[in-house]
């Protein structure tokens, strides 16, 4: 089994580096879900599913995010490799939006334990402004456990809040191509079937709602 996903690896890589290189988001879309399958197949079964409520401070992150593809990354302020993790995020982000993928949005939900809380200024010390830190309460129900993931779990979600990928240790490793592949197979294919929400019509939604009628005559007394 261990030479099985050695080997395994070493070919998902060759393979999405060649998807990255737009020759074929559908092939990549399998091969993620194998990626899925050999890391677990619990999660195969919410997959095009919407995102679970979860709020941080009274704020609703996924539904404040309607209309963009969302990046949801599970670190630990106390971890090293976490710390890694997140500033290579903000490079693949700056990459990305140079690339054109400007519509997405990256952020990071921190652990809620003790010593994650006290180090979460370092954490958001190794990211851009741009990309959104969320801290955790110690009393409010663990978003992770929601979530159902695990640290260094990266949870890719279409513009209409469904997921679309849920990758795990060791592929969710930045040094791989597997979240950029996951990142541009969400923004380029509607993975879940047609979305047409972006966040210019939630915009327009919010002006007719919001704006009294121009074309609305006064009330008059015969």
């Amino acid at each position: 089994n261990a030479v099985f996903l050695i080997v395994f690896k070493k070919l998902c890589c060759r393979v999405v580096e060649a998807v990255v290189m737009e020759l074929g988001v559908p092939l990549l879309t399998v091969l993620l879900g194998l990626v899925l399958i050999v890391s677990g197949e619990k999660q195969e079964s919410r997959i095009c599913q919407a995102a679970p409520l979860w709020e941080i401070a009274n704020q609703n992150p996924m539904e404040q995010q309607l209309g963009s593809v969302v990046v949801v990354a599970l670190l630990k302020a106390s971890c090293q490799f976490c710390l890694t993790q997140a500033a290579k995020l903000g490079s693949l982000q700056d990459k990305l939006a140079r690339q054109g993928l400007k519509d997405v949005h990256y952020m990071i939900v921190n652990e809620k334990a003790p010593e994650s809380r006290a180090m979460l200024w370092e954490l958001k010390r190794h990211v851009p402004n741009n990309v959104s830190v969320y801290q955790q309460s110690p009393i409010q129900p663990d978003v992770w456990h929601s979530l159902q993931g695990g640290k260094d779990d990266f949870l890719i979600y279409d513009r209409c809040g469904r997921l679309t990928f849920h990758v795990v240790l060791p592929y969710s490793s930045l040094q791989y191509p597997y979240i950029e592949a996951a990142i541009r197979a969400t923004h380029k294919r509607d993975i879940c079937g047609e979305c047409t929400i972006t966040k210019s019509s939630l915009e327009m939604d919010r002006n007719v709602t919001t704006t009294p009628s121009r074309h609305l005559s006064p009330n008059t007394s015969d």
